[in-house]
């Protein structure tokens, strides 16, 4: 990827599994890291992988429904690379549930993950972004697309994601800011394996969401490769954009 080598990116939820695919790869092309998740232990392993790559990683713990928290992740990263060229939003939570029995706790914790965090990430580093003439990457979803039963309030929260990336893209389009967003479907990731299904529910209508092209999960690693592309110079026209990463799902 061009424009890469040298830059600095935070990665939110990088302990994940998209989340440290991703991580991954940005430090093999070359990128300085700042990584953060609720966990700061759980990062260590992820960490250590990127450093293997050659390039400077960080790590620091921050939860991204703490606006507090979230300034101050971004304040070291600034302090510590002396600037942020890329934000990667990766950090996300998904509970299924029949809506009519859906907790208000966890309907709380989706829209304050979800779309408070990213919101959050971006109102912080967006400054700095102006500044670097940098980018953001927020992760979208399928069901910011078509819907998905049992999963109402995360399908609300990445169409709200989705529509963010938009907004903030024409914003910030004057000002040297890119903003795009990944929508990932069929990945093998810790959000669509360990997943507790609510007993009684039909499951054609959660099917509908699976590949078309390739039935069996895919890695992590098919989104890292987009979230790089989207980073990268090959992509300095392409903002506003959610790109659908899902085997024709929702073709």
């Amino acid at each position: 990827m061009q424009g890469l080598k040298g830059k600095s990116a935070l990665v939110t939820g990088a302990s994940g599994s998209i989340g440290g695919a991703t991580a991954a790869r940005f430090a093999a092309e070359g990128i300085d890291l700042l990584l953060t998740d609720i966990d700061a232990a759980a990062l260590e392993p992820v960490a250590e992988a990127c450093r293997a790559e050659g390039v400077r990683v960080e790590v620091m713990a921050g939860d991204v429904r703490d606006d507090k928290a979230v300034d101050s992740v971004v304040a070291a990263h600034v302090a510590a690379f002396g600037g942020l060229d890329l934000l990667a939003n990766i950090a996300g939570v998904q509970r299924w549930s029949h809506t009519h029995e859906h907790s208000t706790e966890d309907f709380k914790l989706m829209i304050d993950v979800n779309i408070g965090g990213t919101f959050y990430f971006c109102r912080a580093a967006l400054p700095h972004l102006v500044e670097s003439k940098g980018c953001i990457v927020n992760t979208a979803s399928t069901t910011a697309f078509d819907g998905l039963a049992y999963s109402v309030v995360y399908s609300a929260t990445k169409g709200a994601v989705r529509m963010l990336t938009k907004s903030l893209a024409l914003e910030y389009a004057t000002r040297g800011v890119r903003v795009n967003a990944v929508a990932p479907g069929g990945i093998d990731s810790r959000l669509s394996t360990e997943i507790e299904f609510p007993d009684d529910i039909d499951w054609k209508l959660v099917m509908r969401q699976m590949s078309v092209m390739n039935p069996e999960m895919q890695a992590p690693s098919v989104i890292a490769g987009v979230m790089a592309f989207l980073a990268s110079d090959d992509a300095g026209h392409i903002t506003g954009e959610t790109i659908l990463v899902d085997g024709a799902a929702t073709a």
